[in-house]
């Protein structure tokens, strides 16, 4: 058997073992991770990590480049959960188990016989917020505009605005899902943007991320859904916390 037959053998054995048991392995893993609530078991915990961790790399070795990007996602999901800030624990399970389902998903379509699975996976991806509408107020345009694309490889539709009045009307004009904001703009501040949010009925439904590059100690009130330190890695972080 040559080499190229072989690793097509051991790939076609792993999308088989995704399918068979790993995928409700990892299922009944984050259930159980979700059972304990905010004492997250750092021993469980790290478990599923190293898991996640495996699976994206293996599936890079036989070409599953899609299925290897989920793994990622779900790996920056974990880190997410660690960070005492980001309170919504639940809406991450859920968004981890969905990633689940789309490896799975992948896997199948793998043993038909595709080996191209970035139409699945961006059809996927764009469906979860299909018709959803996003604002985003960060004053430096190089920001906003990766922000928007990893946005609209989402499914949103993004709208941008320069300064916290225009924020502000175009929140009480138009009705958003989500709204991204930095601490520092013209008028009006993040926090305070977020805080009017919070506090407003109508608003209930916009799920809030906040930007910022020195992470709070602690929210006495109206704190956003989800707050990313600007670093190196934050649009990885921004695109889970979105997906």
């Amino acid at each position: 058997m040559d080499e190229a037959a072989l690793i097509e053998g051991l790939g076609n054995d792993f999308a088989q073992d995704l399918v068979d048991s790993r995928i409700i392995l990892f299922h009944n893993y984050l259930l159980e991770l979700e059972s304990n609530g905010c004492n997250i078991d750092m021993g469980l915990y790290e478990e599923v990590f190293r898991r996640f961790h495996g699976a994206k790399g293996t599936g890079g070795i036989y070409g599953m480049h899609c299925i290897t990007a989920v793994f990622h996602q779900l790996e920056n999901f974990l880190t997410l959960i660690r960070s005492p800030d980001n309170g919504n624990h639940q809406q991450l399970f859920v968004k981890m188990h969905g990633e689940l389902d789309l490896v799975e998903k992948m896997a199948r379509a793998w043993l038909d016989g595709e080996r191209d699975l970035r139409k699945l996976f961006h059809e996927s991806k764009a469906s979860m917020h299909s018709n959803e509408s996003a604002l985003v107020l960060e004053p430096l345009r190089s920001v906003s505009n990766q922000i928007v694309a990893v946005l609209e490889d989402n499914g949103y539709e993004a709208t941008l605005v320069s300064d916290g009045m225009e924020a502000m009307q175009s929140l009480l004009l138009r009705p958003y899902g989500l709204f991204i904001t930095s601490e520092q703009n013209r008028f009006i501040n993040g926090s305070e943007l977020i805080g009017f949010i919070k506090i407003t009925p109508r608003f209930a439904n916009v799920k809030t991320v906040y930007l910022t590059t020195e992470l709070k100690s602690k929210w006495t009130v109206c704190a956003p859904d989800i707050i990313i330190k600007k670093d190196s890695s934050f649009l990885n972080t921004l695109d889970c916390a979105i997906a």
